[in-house]
């Protein structure tokens, strides 16, 4: 499925299958810097959203790089809402 942000074709976010699976398993995901960086985080996270995933975006990385995307870090998106499924468990 292809996502439309903004109306134009050069805005467009696919979000892949295997990012909405593991957050379906997990409740997060590791999805990368590639995609991360293709679309931008608020582009990202907008995205997911749409799709019924409202998430927030965690960049770790162990070296002080100013870059918004370090190529060292680790890029994860996890579920605003994760902590309430647990409790309602």
């Amino acid at each position: 499925m292809i996502i439309f942000i903004g109306g134009t074709m050069g805005t467009s976010v696919k979000i892949p299958a295997w990012i909405k699976q593991c957050l379906d398993q997990y409740g997060n995901c590791a999805c990368g810097r590639a995609i991360t960086k293709k679309y931008g985080k608020d582009k990202l996270l907008e995205a997911l959203e749409k799709e019924g995933y409202p998430c927030n975006l965690e960049i770790l990385s162990d070296i002080k790089d100013k870059n918004a995307y370090p190529k060292d870090g680790t890029y994860i998106v996890s579920l605003k809402n994760r902590q309430q499924l647990f409790e309602e468990e």
